[in-house]
């Protein structure tokens, strides 16, 4: 499963540079040791999976303190990788909202307050929601987090994600959503849009 993840961002990565998205490849973070992702998720009550120590071991998010604006820092058109810190304190600072669940850590986001969330719980298994502030559910978007970051991926490969003449990471939403169908037919969300 992690040599999965771990392909993946790679081919992230190397999409990013292709894409001439230096500000981004600057500004992510040395990645951490598979004991700090555990110490710092147990801090909160949650438990560390190998994917979330894949993903920190790549990289500990996006530093967002510099002069960088947010459209620069995207890993994917709208979405941010959060430090495992900041995933903390967001995490902590929705807990106890009555759209949240126990167990979502906030993995990407996109600074208006929607993130993409890791289920840690263990009824959640590991699954993907995509938090949308303004909303009142969350469904499942990917079974897991290797799943998005295989979607993601493959986005970067057929050019569903581009630099447009801003500067601005996009995507052809329709395009995306036939890829994610394509890729993820277990979950009902993409099933459910076609």
């Amino acid at each position: 499963m992690t040599n999965d993840l771990f392909k993946s961002l790679a081919k992230i990565e190397s999409a990013l540079h292709l894409l001439n998205r230096g500000v981004l490849v600057r500004s992510l973070q040395q990645g951490l040791a598979p004991g700090a992702v555990q110490t710092k998720l147990k801090s909160i009550g949650l438990a560390s999976t190998l994917e979330l120590e894949s993903l920190y071991g790549w990289r500990n998010g996006t530093e967002s303190g510099g002069s960088a604006s947010l459209d620069d820092i995207h890993l994917f058109p709208g979405f941010h990788l959060l430090s495992l810190e900041d995933a903390i304190v967001n995490y902590q600072s929705f807990v106890t909202d009555d759209r949240w669940e126990y167990g979502w850590l906030p993995v990407f986001a996109n600074g208006g307050g929607d993130f993409y969330v890791v289920n840690g719980s263990l009824a959640g298994a590991g699954a993907v929601r995509h938090f949308r502030i303004e909303e009142a559910e969350h469904p499942i978007e990917f079974s897991s987090l290797s799943a998005m970051l295989a979607t993601l991926a493959e986005g970067f490969d057929r050019g569903v994600f581009y630099v447009d003449r801003r500067g601005y990471l996009e995507m052809d939403d329709l395009v995306f959503d036939r890829l994610a169908s394509e890729l993820n037919p277990d979950v009902n969300f993409w099933r459910e849009l076609n």
